[in-house]
């Protein structure tokens, strides 16, 4: 086995390890218990697990995903977030190699994994998993592992805050209701302090069309459910007039005046959407948590932000 060989492994165990660990961190910091104590036990019967049926992913298959006390199910949160992590940990030692970047970044892969449990199961962002966040950017910054001053970092902190703080008022004004949570603003602030300011832009960017992506499906399916016509033709009209500004070129005569009258119905038709996101029938029904596809965004800036750079260019 060659030396990579074996740094790749124990990167992978490494990550299995530390993955597991998240899962205690994420679930206890929800529920405001200490990590370290009690130990480990079963969310279902509580009791203690031994250290044979505690192995990441392999006691799970080993057990066949059930409690070794009570036979209860248990979440296949489990072994996804611990493999999640190892995958991550390889892919980042693979690109980065033994390197003190390769350790920060790991701390900050873990740090997006616990953002993204805690945001799925509860909509929820704990704000010490974002001040570490903040700290492990600048910190990156200050050591200079990236391609950006610490001056640029701070910026980026500035504008992360004031982009998402700015489109929450909006939405206050507007609706009556933040556009985004306060968890949001502080892992805008973390990806500002860790990749700059102009990389910000670029992350937020993507993840806006990672969360269109996945959330229009689900919002036509919900609409079409309760009958609310109305959203589904404004979603719709969103979508088409987004898409249709890519085929009008600036030397047609009336492309001031067609762009102006897209802007006016996207206007209204965001105003549309966003008027029943928190529709006091259905609760939080038409939420959909914001940070996984801001992690997962930041994720492809810090792997391939050369080539999505040239895909605008």
């Amino acid at each position: 086995m060659s030396i990579e060989a074996l740094y790749g492994f124990f990167a992978v165990l490494i990550g299995l390890s530390i993955g597991s660990f998240l899962n205690v961190v994420a679930l206890r910091g929800l529920s405001g218990e200490s990590i370290v104590f009690p130990p480990s036990k079963c969310p279902k019967c509580g009791k203690k697990l031994n250290w044979y049926t505690n192995i990441p992913v392999i006691s799970y298959i080993f057990l066949l995903g059930k409690c070794q006390f009570c036979k209860q199910p248990i979440s296949v949160q489990y072994p996804v977030v611990e493999s999640a992590n190892a995958i991550l940990y390889l892919i980042m030692f693979l690109n980065f190699g033994v390197s003190l970047k390769t350790l920060i970044l790991w701390a900050v892969t873990s740090i997006f994994i616990l953002i993204c449990i805690t945001d799925f199961k509860e909509q929820v962002i704990i704000d010490l998993h974002t001040y570490i966040l903040i700290g492990l950017g600048l910190l990156y910054n200050i050591l200079k592992l990236g391609s950006i001053s610490i001056l640029d970092s701070i910026l980026g902190i500035l504008a992360g805050y004031l982009i998402f703080e700015i489109l929450a008022r909006i939405g206050t004004i507007t609706v009556k209701t933040r556009a985004f949570g306060e968890g949001d603003t502080l892992i805008a602030m973390g990806l500002g302090a860790l990749l700059g300011w102009k990389m910000l832009i670029l992350t937020i960017f993507i993840s806006i069309v990672i969360q269109a992506f996945f959330a229009i499906p689900v919002l036509l399916f919900r609409y079409a459910k309760n009958k609310q016509y109305l959203n589904i033709f404004a979603l719709l009209m969103l979508i088409f007039s987004i898409i249709s500004t890519n085929f009008i070129k600036p030397d047609y005569i009336f492309y001031f005046w067609y762009l102006g009258t897209l802007c006016t119905i996207l206007l209204i038709c965001l105003f549309i959407i966003l008027r029943n996101l928190r529709n006091k029938e259905y609760g939080n029904f038409y939420y959909m948590p914001f940070g996984p596809a801001l992690v997962i965004s930041a994720l492809l800036v810090i792997f391939y932000s050369k080539q999505i750079i040239n895909l605008f260019n």
